[in-house]
């Protein structure tokens, strides 16, 4: 017979434990090596839309200050449609190791899932938050051959000609989306949706004539505004945007009680090590805090915005929670 290394009466239920966890240990070593040194190669930034809209540019100014910081490339992979939702189910199920992150959106957090039944990802468990990047103003315009100059004169000319103008729409359940709907509910306007695939067609469309308006974000439309191509008539925010002082809100120009906004995130698949978030935030918090960063974000019509991963998930549920009211008093139910 042949003896047993150690005697079984020297094997203890301690002794069995403390190999257990000594072998754990070993295991978490090469994640936590890992994520020390992170990052150690390319990193992607996944936008879920077309280049030249808002949560583009944004990703751009971002990753360019990631790269410059950590001295490895931070790469931008645009995967546009349905209205966000390809791009974060991709990222939903990428592997969780600090190298694929997505550019988010009240769409991917928040509104599509007001419109869409099933979107292959859940917004609520499928990603880790990082940061609040901005948030922004949508803005009312309209294009030039319109004629109209403001808020007052497009709700009288539209109730005039029902469903005979079409509203560009750069995503289905965008905050550009619903907060059209909600215009058309607190007027009675009868206006017609053409969706887009990103801001960028969407707002060529307008500036040739092809939609006749649109709300969309500022930072997506303010170089087409600086250039004279189309009609800014408001801002949606509650208050005036400051560097647009001259442009009323929808609310004063009116429709009392109006108001809608829109953000930008950062998010991380779920399991991300969080040594990596924790790195990840403080990097881009760093920069929205900065003079120049805060110059950068304002240049394009954005307001800075930074806190604690925990901050961007609060910020998350209060949005849910707000928009949820808008769909439903603008009557707007999953497809």
């Amino acid at each position: 017979m042949i003896e047993p290394l150690y005697p079984r009466s020297r094997i203890s239920r301690r002794s069995i434990l403390r190999g257990a966890a000594a072998i754990a240990t070993l295991q978490l070593l090469p994640r936590r090596a890992r994520a020390a040194d992170w990052p150690t190669r390319q990193v992607t930034l996944v936008v879920p839309f077309t280049a030249g809209g808002t949560t583009d540019i944004l990703a751009r100014l971002i990753a360019t200050r990631l790269s410059e910081h950590y001295g490895q490339a931070f790469v931008i992979d645009n995967r546009g449609g349905e209205s966000g939702n390809i791009a974060a189910a991709y990222v939903a199920k990428v592997p969780a190791d600090g190298y694929t992150f997505i550019v988010g959106t009240p769409g991917i957090h928040a509104t599509n899932r007001l419109v869409y039944r099933t979107m292959g990802y859940d917004p609520a468990t499928d990603f880790t938050p990082v940061i609040l990047i901005a948030r922004v103003p949508n803005l009312l315009s309209v294009t030039k051959s319109l004629p109209v100059t403001s808020v007052t004169e497009l709700i009288s000319y539209a109730r005039q000609r029902p469903r005979e103008l079409f509203y560009g729409v750069s995503a289905l359940g965008s905050t550009g989306h619903l907060s059209t709907e909600l215009f058309k509910t607190m007027t009675g306007v009868e206006i017609t949706a053409v969706p887009y695939k990103g801001s960028a067609p969407m707002l060529r469309d307008l500036a040739e004539g092809r939609v006749h308006l649109t709300i969309d974000n500022l930072p997506a439309s303010k170089p087409l505004l600086e250039a004279g191509e189309i009609r800014p008539l408001a801002v949606t925010t509650a208050k005036r945007w400051p560097p647009l002082p001259h442009l009323p809100t929808i609310a004063e120009a009116g429709v009392p009680g109006y108001e809608t906004a829109s953000w930008f995130t950062i998010g991380a698949p779920r399991g991300t090590p969080p040594e990596i978030v924790t790195s990840l935030n403080a990097t881009v918090a760093a920069f929205l805090a900065s003079d120049s960063g805060t110059a950068k974000l304002r240049d394009i019509g954005a307001e800075p915005g930074g806190g604690s991963p925990e901050d961007m998930r609060r910020h998350v549920e209060a949005e849910i929670a707000r928009w949820e009211k808008v769909a439903k008093t603008a009557g707007i139910v999953p497809l």
